[in-house]
């Protein structure tokens, strides 16, 4: 009988379990790398479906355009960063977006201005 007890005891917290990696597979991830951006390019940081209070990362002086969609909440958003932005102002975006974002899929792209 003992044994018995051990075993659902053990198959009582596979829920919490799975609940709990579920959860963190919704956390936002912020890439670690960013592509190589040529003389006529700009870098555009987008997110897919942002959660949490990311919003005032976007408001940082290399950016020279958010726009996030108009459905509630928002599907997406964007920031294309200025011509004259660093890969250090990437970053600092990004460390701002890791902070606050907490679901959203992250991308760093380049496009050319």
């Amino acid at each position: 009988m003992r044994a018995r007890r051990r075993q659902v005891a053990a198959a009582g917290g596979l829920p919490l379990m799975v609940v709990v990696a579920l959860l963190a597979g919704c956390a936002a991830g912020v890439p670690a790398e960013i592509p190589e951006a040529g003389e006529d390019d700009v870098w555009v940081v987008g997110i897919g479906y942002p959660q949490g209070e990311w919003a005032g990362c976007f408001e940082d002086d290399s950016v020279a355009e958010a726009l996030m969609t108009a459905d509630m909440p928002a599907s997406s958003a964007t920031a294309t960063f200025t011509r004259g932005a660093r890969e250090e102002d990437v970053r600092r975006v990004l460390g701002c977006l890791d902070r606050s974002l907490t679901g959203g899929a992250v991308t760093v792209t380049t496009r050319s201005d």
